[in-house]
């Protein structure tokens, strides 16, 4: 009896726990204001252009809200979100972390033997902060618009700024609720002009080497070299990919320039997958286990866009997905020997990794035999 009691309440409890993820917030009463512009005041701003915003929370009836900095805290609770109409592209939000692989891919690898999974782990940064809300103003300034919504069409947009972080109760209660709070329409142009993205775009790559590229940026320039980089990200264009290419070398460097992350998602995927090959070949390129998984996936994708719908069976790709991951692995392999020495061995710790995996074919990617001579090949040029 005591067995049956606990597990109804573990059923009643799971239930619960899956009903309260559903929940929306309640909206939030007149007194609590989020206001919402772009930082300049400006209303036009190009393709790919940097746009800074600002908001603010107050409250005309003090003492009674409180804004917490965690919103998950909160039943219900969400943090800062943008919504455009017409509809923009909700920019994904990705780990600091380079490896970012595509489960679809890795499910086709291993299709006829099972499966795998991913997750993906946030950062966060002064996650206790509570503030009482007042008549003056919460305030939040220099934050790029961009890192909530790309607008990959010019054209006219209303935005709306949103956000469930704002409460009526207090820390110490058990269930706190949150109350959604919804800004004015910002009304937004949004103009293409290639000449001003080139020119911004060599003006960027120029600032970013004179102040960036060292083997180690000095803390001094870390702040501008954090917002040059992610300028050239947000441009979204030929020029700028090609800029993120030539100066992502595939190794730490102390500080993450997004660099990787932007070649990801890029609007021109062909051309990334180009100019990715080449790179990864250069004599100064780390290469790691995401860029060749990345490439292997990205490539299937173009040829066979089906294959990563999500009703489409794993196991039908699965010899496609071994194919292109074997072309890019040997592709490695053929150039780790003509690699700086640092870089070499990493690389040739991928290739081995790889190069070994079976992927249930009962045999490694990579034949024994090839594998000795490159890896031989690799030793040879090390020695030289």
């Amino acid at each position: 009896m005591k067995k049956f009691c606990l597990t109804a309440i573990v059923v009643l409890l799971s239930c619960f726990s899956f009903f309260a993820q559903g929940i929306e917030p309640v909206q939030a009463p007149a007194d609590v204001v989020l206001n919402f512009d772009t930082e300049s005041g400006g209303r036009e701003f190009h393709l790919g252009e940097l746009i800074s915003i600002k908001y603010s929370y107050l409250a005309t009836t003090p003492g009674k809200y409180t804004r917490v900095e965690q919103s998950q805290k909160l039943t219900a609770g969400r943090s800062l979100d943008i919504r455009c109409t017409p509809p923009s592209e909700a920019v994904r939000r990705v780990s600091l972390s380079w490896t970012v692989t595509d489960d679809k891919f890795g499910n086709m690898l291993v299709a006829p033997c099972g499966g795998i999974g991913g997750a993906s782990v946030g950062d966060c940064f002064d996650c206790d902060s509570e503030l009482p809300l007042s008549k003056t103003p919460v305030n939040f300034r220099s934050v790029p618009m961009n890192n909530y919504v790309r607008f990959r069409v010019a054209g006219s947009y209303t935005c709306v700024a949103s956000s469930a972080d704002v409460t009526t109760n207090f820390k110490d209660e058990k269930v706190r609720y949150a109350l959604r709070v919804n800004s004015k329409p910002l009304e937004l142009r949004i103009v293409d002009d290639p000449a001003w993205s080139r020119s911004a775009a060599a003006a960027y790559a120029s600032a970013y080497d004179r102040s960036c590229r060292s083997k180690s940026v000095p803390h001094e320039n870390l702040s501008e070299c954090y917002d040059l980089a992610r300028r050239i990200t947000y441009l979204d264009s030929l020029d700028s990919l090609a800029t993120e290419v030539a100066r992502f070398d595939g190794r730490d460097h102390g500080w993450n320039n997004g660099f990787w992350e932007s070649i990801q998602h890029t609007s021109y995927p062909v051309d990334a997958v180009q100019l990715m090959t080449t790179r990864m070949q250069e004599s100064d390129f780390e290469v790691s286990r995401s860029t060749i998984e990345w490439l292997a996936s990205s490539e299937l994708k173009i040829e066979s866009p089906e294959a990563f719908e999500p009703n489409s069976p794993a196991v039908r790709y699965h010899r496609q997905a071994i194919d292109k991951l074997r072309k890019f692995v040997r592709l490695l392999g053929a150039s780790v020997a003509t690699k700086e020495p640092r870089v070499a061995r990493e690389s040739a710790k991928t290739y081995s990794f790889f190069a070994k995996q079976e992927y249930c074919e009962g045999k490694p990617l990579i034949p024994q035999q090839e594998q000795d001579l490159t890896l031989s090949s690799i030793k040879s040029a090390s020695n030289q």
